[in-house]
């Protein structure tokens, strides 16, 4: 055993005092007989001290010191009040499919405007807006008149040829109910009288409003209770004022501003024709 480590071990040091504090307090037994209160903890002291130096002194090896080692504190984050930041993501690029894969897909356009179903001018369900016109303006003597029942228009009357020799309804419209129409479409229930149609746009001869008419065929097939359709294509029409033929434009549906019925047929006496619908259509 090396003698420096045991002499400079402080351990050692300590296992040789509590041997010669041993060795002394039993050469003083008497002492210690005399001072009781003294020795439980004499007593105590010695086995503490010997314990460590069996333990201590038995090792040729010098003791480690030991040394208290702190540790310091982990500093911990004090938790954030700020939101967290949600991940950021790629851009999904959709690919497109390649071009043997895809659906073409080809409009067809018309070469032509479509045909437009007829549409329903009046079905006399009111009769509201038709007057009488008769040729008493041009000093005639016939007379018109007109009524509604059943939904159903009855233009009735009398014509006289001396003076004008006409009579007629008509009806006002607001612009738009003929335009892009080609013909009138009407369901009539007729005596063996003419009757004819008069339309009228916003086109004028002098100041006077340009009439454009044409005949309306009622002498067609009937059904059982005597009703038939009749047809007029605006192509027919043919301009006139106050009767007088004249070279004026087309009529132009989509300016119209009057429609009306007239009996000018040159024949004096009564008549009387019944109107069930008209319809202005395109394509018929």
């Amino acid at each position: 055993m090396n003698s420096d480590i045991l002499l400079h071990s402080p351990l050692r040091t300590l296992c040789v005092m509590i041997f010669e504090f041993d060795t002394a307090h039993r050469r003083s037994t008497d002492q210690v007989q005399r001072r009781h209160t003294s020795r439980p903890v004499l007593h105590v002291f010695g086995a503490i001290g010997l314990a460590l130096a069996i333990a201590s002194c038995g090792s040729d090896a010098p003791a480690a010191s030991v040394q208290a080692t702190t540790t310091p504190p982990v500093a911990t984050a004090a938790p954030s009040t700020e939101p967290t930041p949600l991940p950021l993501t790629e851009p999904t690029t959709v690919e497109p499919e390649p071009a043997d894969t895809m659906t073409e897909t080809t409009l067809a356009m018309p070469s032509e405007p479509p045909s437009i179903p007829c549409r329903r001018l009046t079905d006399f369900d009111d009769g509201q807006g038709w007057v009488i016109v008769n040729d008493g303006v041009m000093g005639g003597r016939s007379n018109g008149a007109v009524a509604f029942a059943d939904a159903a228009m009855q233009f009735t009357g009398d014509v006289v040829t001396a003076g004008g020799g006409f009579t007629s309804v008509r009806l006002p419209l607001a612009g738009d109910e003929l335009t892009g129409s080609e013909s009138l479409v009407l369901r009539v229930r007729a005596d063996e009288r003419s009757y004819g149609l008069t339309l009228a746009d916003s086109a004028q001869a002098g100041r006077r409003a340009i009439s454009h008419g044409a005949g309306l065929a009622t002498d067609g097939p009937t059904d059982a209770d005597g009703w038939q359709t009749a047809e007029l294509s605006y192509e027919e029409l043919k301009p006139s004022v106050f009767g007088q033929s004249l070279d004026a434009p087309p009529f132009e549906p989509d300016l119209a501003i009057e429609i009306g019925i007239i009996i000018s047929d040159g024949i004096d006496g009564p008549f009387a024709l019944e109107v069930d619908w008209i319809d202005a259509c395109r394509g018929q």
